[in-house]
């Protein structure tokens, strides 16, 4: 506990590398990492409700192509929901970064400003830092500099302090299972740190539920920020392909399951239109610039990717996120830069015929030539595969 309240008190790297040696090595419990969130969520503003306002939101643990931090706020809203979401960028394409990708979205309001935008639409998405949690922004990108994104404990500490900051009382959580996941990279393990989240939670006052999925596969076929709009036009226009629809009822039925830590609410529907534009004019969008943004993504000119082989299409994920993550990186003039995105053409785990196209990609002249070979090379084409959607591993002696 002496490390975490040295931090508080002077954040330095210093303090930093020691907290994060210590929720390595020293098997943290729900104490330490109750306290580390308590710290990070009181280090700037917070939100608080009087018991007639329900509020509720969904985070993830990261990964690469779910859209869960994006729909699942809309259908929360429209259960009744208060959402004051803060959140922050994510690899390749985290909730807010794909909604600051909308002109005049603004996706950093203070707090009176993102109070007001709450008051008039009933959901705000917003950054972490600087007036709200700026010591998990800056813990959170110290992590990602340091290669401890995906430690368990720091991970929890960092989402339930967005949680206590945004005064939420029914919080839900997707728990995307992988090698590369921040929750463990087998559900044994992601179990485990689920469960310690929904302790951490109930004792500083959240009604928390967790839903583990396999993320060693993608969820849907539109990968990227603009990618991600356009599956947001094709949910709101009903003009999905069955892959994204079933992807859409995961992320519905986990909200379902949110709205039930607090009965009374309104009933259950999938239309996300509303919620959806109401919060993008809030936060100074407009409908049309929406609708702009999206047609220029789709008409962008785009290079295929082939099965260079017949066989079962493997995509690694993990190599993906990293080449995105190099491809978009933030810089000072552009904090969410959209080089780089792609669309599935075919579901891994499906065999596919030599000369098949598995994906189509969207970059700019400069990162396509940086980024074609690595890129390429996530796109694999096996005899065998361990795991696919929707089958259990394969066990052998």
């Amino acid at each position: 506990m002496n490390l975490i309240e040295d931090f508080a008190r002077n954040p330095s790297e210093e303090a930093m590398a020691s907290v994060v040696a210590s929720a390595i090595g020293d098997s943290w419990g729900v104490d330490e990492i109750g306290r580390l969130a308590e710290v990070l969520a009181h280090s700037g503003t917070t939100l608080a409700f009087p018991d007639d306002i329900v509020t509720a939101d969904v985070a993830s643990t990261g990964g690469p192509s779910s859209l869960s931090t994006l729909l699942c706020p809309l259908y929360l809203r429209n259960l009744g929901f208060q959402i004051p979401k803060l959140g922050v960028p994510g690899r390749p394409a985290g909730g807010i970064d794909i909604l600051a990708q909308v002109p005049g979205y603004k996706a950093n309001p203070d707090a009176p400003t993102a109070r007001a935008v709450l008051d008039r639409c009933g959901y705000v998405h917003f950054l972490a830092g600087p007036d709200f949690a700026p010591l998990d922004a800056i813990l959170f990108r110290y992590r990602q500099r340091s290669g401890a994104q995906d430690v368990p404990p720091l991970a929890v500490a960092s989402i339930l302090a967005k949680k206590i900051a945004c005064g939420i009382k029914s919080a839900g959580l997707d728990v995307r299972v992988a090698p590369h996941g921040n929750f463990g990279g087998d559900f044994a393990t992601a179990r485990q740190t689920a469960k310690s989240f929904c302790v951490a939670a109930k004792a500083v006052g959240i009604a928390a539920v967790a839903g583990l999925t396999d993320a060693r596969t993608p969820y849907q076929p539109y990968i990227g920020r603009g990618e991600s709009l356009l599956a947001l036009r094709k949910l709101i226009d009903d003009s999905s392909d069955q892959w994204l629809l079933e992807h859409a009822d995961r992320c519905l039925l986990l909200a379902a399951n949110v709205g039930a830590l607090h009965p009374g609410h309104a009933p259950l529907v999938k239309e996300i239109g509303k919620p959806f534009f109401e919060n993008i004019v809030a936060q100074g969008g407009t409908e049309a610039g929406f609708l702009d943004k999206v047609e220029s993504i789709a008409r962008a000119p785009r290079v295929e990717i082939a099965a260079q082989q017949g066989g079962f299409f493997s995509l690694d994920l993990a190599g993906l996120r990293s080449v995105f993550a190099t491809a978009n990186a933030s810089t000072d003039k552009e904090p969410f830069p959209d080089n780089l995105g792609l669309i599935l053409r075919k579901r891994p785990g499906s065999f596919v015929k030599n000369g098949e196209i598995l994906a189509s990609v969207r970059a700019t002249t400069g990162v396509w030539a940086a980024c074609a070979e690595p890129l390429t090379k996530c796109f694999r084409i096996t005899e065998l595969m361990d795991y696919a959607l929707g089958l259990e591993e394969f066990v052998r002696a």
